[in-house]
């Protein structure tokens, strides 16, 4: 199943990165470098909270992923400094203040996952006005590793499900 979730996320990023590359998709670099530190925070914590091999490959490719859609960007976009990366830096602040205070997995994970969604509100705009500005077999690909990943999970704890479900909804609504 690893290997399943590896490709996907592995297609996932190639088709983003070939967005970039071919000029159709410019993302902010400032947005770009603060999912960055909330893929980090949320691989450290699916880590932590002992996760499946199928969620840490996820969250793991997930953050080289997010690694190399930033080094693009940096060679293609603006930095933007909005309302959206405002919140998500005070939310990426929150989250250090308590790794470093009481190292919570599930809530820095729970921080970094509503800092995403957050993040992705002005995207989920641009896709409604025109979804031909987003690549949909970037979103699609991630939609698929992350439903993979639900495969043969224990249930009985919200954070043994919470980062590969929160994926799930959020690509499979971009793809929608």
């Amino acid at each position: 199943m690893e290997i399943l979730i590896a490709v996907c996320v592995f297609l996932s990023y190639w088709m983003g990165s070939r967005a970039i590359y071919q000029g159709k998709y410019h993302p902010s670099i400032y947005s770009r470098i603060i999912w960055l530190l909330f893929a980090i925070n949320n691989f450290a914590s699916v880590l932590l909270l002992s996760n499946n091999s199928g969620i840490l490959t996820l969250a793991g490719l997930g953050l080289v992923g997010n690694l190399s859609i930033l080094i693009l960007t940096l060679r293609q976009s603006e930095w933007e400094f909005g309302r959206t990366e405002l919140i998500t830096t005070i939310l990426l602040i929150i989250s250090l203040i308590i790794w470093l205070l009481a190292k919570l997995p599930l809530l820095n994970l729970t921080i970094g996952l509503m800092a995403h969604f957050i993040g992705g509100i002005p995207t989920y705009k641009k896709v409604i006005k025109d979804p031909r500005q987003e690549d949909l077999f970037f979103w699609f690909f991630f939609f698929l590793a992350s439903a993979l990943a639900l495969l043969g999970i224990n249930w009985n704890y919200i954070s043994n499900y919470l980062y590969p479900l929160y994926f799930a909804i959020f690509d499979g609504l971009m793809v929608v």
